[in-house]
């Protein structure tokens, strides 16, 4: 698939979730996923959660994490600034979308070894039971729609995705809310994993 081609797919994507909208005040970021640091309960069976039968390498993004968007991904979305972050977690980038209304962002989870089973083992405890905890995929990938408090309806959405049996990254979305939010954490998820999949 050409440059091209590829901005203008990515573009009528994002274009429901990159709507003009204002920036909303007062609302707090909600932490991610990867910073959630309870007691882990014993891990589940291996056969009950789901396996990543294509596992890829991220090594590089996880220095950089703001390169996992590519420049022609980057300009598709309309993405205008970015900044980076990293703690005992993990790393992470927020971009800004055009006004800075839209803001979507990765972490990758470095701080733990056992991928999307300590998340399905914090469900197995009913640790999401305020929020959501949705099993998915992702372009053949296993990921989970999770957080502790759903804000959906809000703007903000998580999708977490494994990438392999130790490693996982977290799209998260905060957007106006009548955008969709879910939506936007999906796309910017198959636009990463394009690019670990590519080395670009």
């Amino acid at each position: 698939m050409s440059a091209r081609v590829l901005a203008f797919s990515l573009l009528l994507l994002v274009l429901p979730i990159a709507a003009c909208g204002s920036p909303i005040p007062g609302r707090a970021v909600p932490e991610p996923v990867a910073a959630v640091e309870p007691e882990v309960p014993p891990a589940r069976p291996v056969s009950e959660v789901p396996k990543v039968e294509r596992p890829l390498d991220a090594s590089k993004y996880l220095a950089d994490p703001c390169a996992s968007l590519t420049s022609t991904q980057q300009e598709a979305f309309n993405v205008t600034s970015s900044r980076t972050n990293s703690d005992k977690t993990g790393t992470s980038c927020i971009w800004n979308v055009g006004s800075g209304s839209t803001s979507p962002g990765v972490t990758y989870s470095t701080a733990f070894t056992d991928g999307l089973s300590r998340l399905y083992g914090l469900n197995d405890i009913g640790w999401w039971a305020t929020g959501y905890f949705e099993p998915t995929e992702v372009d053949g990938y296993p990921a989970v729609y999770v957080s502790l408090a759903d804000l959906r309806d809000e703007g903000d959405c998580n999708l977490v995705v494994g990438i392999n049996d130790q490693l996982f990254f977290e799209s998260s979305i905060r957007t106006p809310p009548a955008n969709d939010a879910c939506l936007g954490a999906k796309n910017v998820a198959e636009a990463i994993l394009q690019t670990i999949k590519e080395g670009a």
